[in-house]
């Protein structure tokens, strides 16, 4: 029985570290392109080039 609750939990926790990296990745992506703070938009530009390089990591490990 801890081995199926155990697989239980981990999948949940998978889900719920997947809806929180759409939520950071969506808050990125909806800061508007015309910001004239440049903290702000290398901010941005920071966490674009963090999801690209992230969703490439997972899309070779799901390959493997």
């Amino acid at each position: 029985m801890s081995k199926d609750f155990s697989k239980q939990l981990g999948s949940m926790l998978a889900y719920i570290q997947d809806l929180v990296d759409t939520i950071i990745q969506g808050a990125f992506k909806s800061t508007s392109g015309k910001n004239k703070n440049s903290i702000l938009s290398n901010i941005k530009e920071t966490g674009e080039a963090y999801y690209e390089t992230y969703t490439e990591i997972k899309k070779s490990k799901d390959k493997s």
